[in-house]
């Protein structure tokens, strides 16, 4: 029976505003984890005797990923095959450039390299591996299918997944592994390019397989226990905020295993999140600095990212003293503070209305932009803050 290890979306170059920047020559902090979790998978794939990697998609975060990444990239692929191992890459939607109904991938200078035993899949293709069949379903929406709804969309895939399944002998368990949403899952919010468009496929869909997992979506979840079993295997890495409480796994498929399957925990750099409110009549950094030996107490900080929020409730409290709060954090073993945001009570003290102009440095305009701006959360705002202040790091040395 030929291993297959089942690995979510990669995701190189993601969230690099909150890694610790790289300095002359040096990649930055983020880029280092993601390649080192592809080394992790590389270990555990020979330890289990695994033949066959199957990637979900969203190898890079960009359309247009730096050289580096792809450099890098190929050379963890080099050191697949020279272990035996094929690798077979679904492209998802992060890999793919839309012209109509026709797709272009960075992914397509893969097979310029000729690399033994590396596939690129951009159209629905099935695998046989000793006696299990894998179908492989990249990335599609609505409009790439060229459907004028959803419904019309899924009919489609739906009778494609139905051949796929009949090439495969019944003798064979069927396994699905593709690009796409289903339906009631559980997203982070930065998944889908046009939630319109986004097809959200109903379980009933897959009967004619045995087991299915999904790329795409970055929270690890089961949808369906049996008959057949369906799940998001979720993103390779914590890349957000928005998922510190995520267990990330990467599945190593067995036919001779009871179950078929199971997962491994994959080793992901912590995230942590220290929301404070100082009360009225409270000593800012003493109250802050206690807070957070009691957060590490109950979850220790060791070799995280963390970002700091402090909100001083009472207008007449001094500011806190950021060199303590930071020796605190990394005296208590974190990796890196990416961010320590302090405001206060909008209650109490007033709104100063600041005209943004072209003489301000860009990251101020954003933070002053964010706060006349009406978002859900706290959390919505701070990520529309990250995300803008990455486009100037990336954009501003081009």
């Amino acid at each position: 029976m030929s291993v297959v290890l089942i690995v979510g979306d990669v995701h190189l170059g993601k969230s690099i505003s909150i890694g610790k920047p790289g300095v002359g020559s040096a990649l930055n902090s983020r880029v280092v984890d993601q390649f080192n979790l592809l080394e992790w998978i590389l270990d555990q794939a020979i330890i289990n005797h695994v033949e066959t990697i199957i990637l979900t998609g969203d190898i890079c975060e960009d359309i247009k990923p730096d050289y580096i990444l792809i450099e890098l990239f190929v050379d963890w692929l080099k050191k697949c095959v020279s272990h035996n191992m094929d690798v077979h890459i679904i492209a998802g939607n992060h890999d793919l450039k839309r012209t109509g109904t026709k797709f272009s991938s960075y992914l397509d200078l893969l097979s310029t390299l000729d690399i033994h035993d590396v596939h690129v899949y951009k159209n629905i293709d099935t695998i046989m591996k000793s006696g299990v069949g894998f179908t492989l379903l990249p990335f599609r929406d609505r409009q790439s299918l060229d459907c004028q709804t959803n419904e019309e969309a899924l009919n489609k895939i739906a009778t494609q997944l139905l051949y796929e399944a009949e090439s495969i002998s019944n003798d064979c368990s069927k396994v699905l592994i593709g690009h796409l949403a289903l339906a009631g899952s559980i997203f982070v919010g930065d998944e889908f390019d046009n939630l319109s468009r986004e097809l959200m496929c109903p379980l009933g869909m897959f009967t004619d397989y045995d087991y299915v997992w999904m790329g795409h979506v970055h929270k690890p979840q089961t949808r369906q226990k049996k008959n057949p079993y369906i799940a998001h295997v979720g993103s390779l890495d914590i890349s957000d905020f928005g998922e510190t409480d995520h267990q990330k796994v990467i599945i190593l498929f067995d036919n001779d295993l009871p179950e078929k399957f199971k997962e491994i925990p994959v080793p992901s750099r912590p995230l942590r999140r220290v929301v404070v409110d100082v009360p009225e009549g409270f000593d800012s950094t003493d109250y802050v600095i206690n807070k957070i030996n009691a957060m590490h107490k109950k979850t220790p900080f060791d070799n995280a990212i963390v970002r700091v929020e402090i909100k001083l409730l009472d207008k007449d409290t001094v500011n806190v003293n950021r060199e303590e709060i930071e020796s605190c954090i990394y005296n208590l073993g974190a990796f890196f503070i990416c961010t320590i945001q302090e405001s206060r009570n909008i209650s109490v003290m007033p709104i100063i209305q600041q005209a943004i102009d072209n003489k301000m440095a860009p990251k101020a305009a954003i933070k002053i932009y964010a706060e006349t701006q009406e978002f859900n959360s706290s959390q919505g705002k701070q990520k529309f803050i990250d995300l803008a202040s990455y486009f100037v790091d990336v954009y501003s040395t081009r």
